[in-house]
Formats: structure tokens, sequence, C-alpha cells
């Protein structure tokens, strides 16, 4: 996945509980179709330029490029940039939607806070795919003034939204999102349960234990449909470490089971590697 706002392992990890297929192969396409512009010697002014000005295609082009270019750390030689991308951000409401998607990952990459109100106000966008950019763009920033719109957008119908809202919640860090995260642990969705639960043990509380042991079990995550193998092995990797730490002897009996009898080499390594470290 290329074009989400964190590439460390642990987002990788992330990548099936929270970032639906559609944001993924948007991505791939983009990597492959328009992988000239990537190549092409241009500035943050050229590709801001190009928002406001060129045709429809090389519009979002540059959008999407744009936010790429701030992980190369050009954002420094523009001190204006924040307020320059809110203006065409404000502009893009009724524009094409891929616009203002890579527009808030540019307002979430610059770390400026002074863009909380205006990704706030995308949260009411029509399109779900928007909001969950957004959605990302406020896990950036770590605003907690942006706690209660985000605990509003954990209750979209769209799970997408939801589980991408849970996360950013958790991404946030504050203790004001305990509630919100606790209430997530009911969703039908087991995706949207599984990053409530991953978010509220950041805060060490042990309500998130019985979805974290959901979580490790290979055969409750055989009945959710649809779900590959790697991605159960993803799930139950990602839980391990909060379900030992928060789950004291009935989480390190599991993953002693998991340890012993997984059928996946990987799995298996890593329950031993998480009864390690609690011991």
């Amino acid at each position: 996945m290329t074009d989400i706002p964190k590439e460390a392992p642990r987002s990788i990890l992330f990548q099936f509980v929270i970032f639906p297929l559609g944001i993924v192969l948007v991505a791939v396409g983009i990597f492959f179709l328009f992988g000239k512009l990537a190549t092409e010697e241009h500035t943050i002014p050229d590709y801001l330029n190009t928002v406001r000005s060129g045709s429809s295609h090389e519009r979002w082009q540059a959008a999407y490029q744009l936010s790429k270019s701030l992980k190369r750390g050009e954002a420094a030689r523009y001190p204006n940039l924040e307020q320059d991308v809110a203006s065409i951000y404000i502009q893009s409401k009724t524009d094409d939607p891929r616009i203002r998607r890579y527009l808030s990952m540019v307002l979430g990459n610059l770390g400026d806070r002074r863009a909380t109100p205006l990704l706030l106000d995308g949260l009411n966008d029509r399109d779900a795919d928007n909001r969950i950019y957004v959605l990302m763009a406020l896990g950036e920033l770590r605003d907690p003034l942006s706690i209660p719109a985000i605990d509003k957008a954990a209750s979209d119908s769209d799970k997408d939204v939801r589980k991408t809202a849970y996360f950013t919640l958790g991404e946030i860090g504050n203790a004001a999102a305990v509630p919100a995260l606790a209430s997530g642990l009911e969703d039908e969705v087991p995706e949207v349960r599984w990053n409530a639960a991953m978010s509220l043990s950041r805060f060490n509380d042990r309500r998130a234990v019985p979805i974290l042991r959901e979580m490790v079990d290979r055969s409750r995550l055989n009945e959710v449909r649809d779900m590959r193998e790697d991605q159960k092995e993803d799930v139950m990797i990602m839980a391990m470490a909060p379900y030992v730490r928060l789950g004291q002897g009935d989480a390190s009996n599991d993953l002693q089971r998991v340890a012993a009898t997984d059928p996946s080499l990987r799995v298996r390594a890593e329950a031993k590697s998480a009864l390690q470290q609690v011991r």
C-alpha cells in the first residue's frame, strides 16, 4: 500500500483491519499508470499550480504527488504551505473527490493543527473514502480537539469509516477517547471491534481483553467470511503483545497453546516471542 499516511511496520500490519480495498487499488493504479509523473522533476509550487489549474486528471495526480513529496522533507522550504493547501482544500468540496482525499493527506502530513477545523468539516463529506482519508489525516495531527467529531464518525453507517475512526482515536492517544473505544467493542463487524480493542489496549484498559482473545483464536477467525490466511495471521500477531500484557495468566496459557499448535510457523514464532516479553 503506497498512499496511506504511514508506512511503518505497525501500519502495514494494520492494513487489513484498517484500510478498504478501494484505497489499496487506487495506490496500485497510480503506481503503474502514472509513474512518469512521479519520476519527473517537480517542485511543491509546481504541484500546487497543477492542482489549481491543471486538467481533471492532472489535478488529482498532482495532489497525490504533493502528498508524497512531503515525505521527502520538502515542506520545510515553504513556510506558507499549510495556508496554500488549506485554501485549495476549502475550494475542493464539489471537485473530484480524489483531489480532496490527497489534500487531506497533505494537511495531515504537514502536522499543523490549524488544519483541524478544515478536516473536521471534511468528516461531513458524502463520499465515504473522503471521510476515511480525513480520519487518517486527523490521526497524523493527534489533536485532542478532534475527538468528539471522530467519536461521532465511529457510529458511521460505513464500516470502513468506523474502523478507521477507532484506529485514529488510538493514534491521538488521549484518554478522552476511552469511552468511545469501549463502545466499539460491541460493534457487529469483527474488524471494527478489533480496531477498537487494539486502540483501547494502548490505554491498558482490560475491557479490551475479550476481543484481543478473539483475535488470537484461529477458530474464531475461521468464522469470518472472506478472510485470507495471511490476514488471519496478521490479526493474530497484532493482538499477541497487548493480550499478553493485559490478559495475565489466561493470555499466557492461550499463547502457549498457539505457540505449540498453530499451523503457521510465523504465528508460532511470534507467539513465542510475545511470551518472552513477559518473562
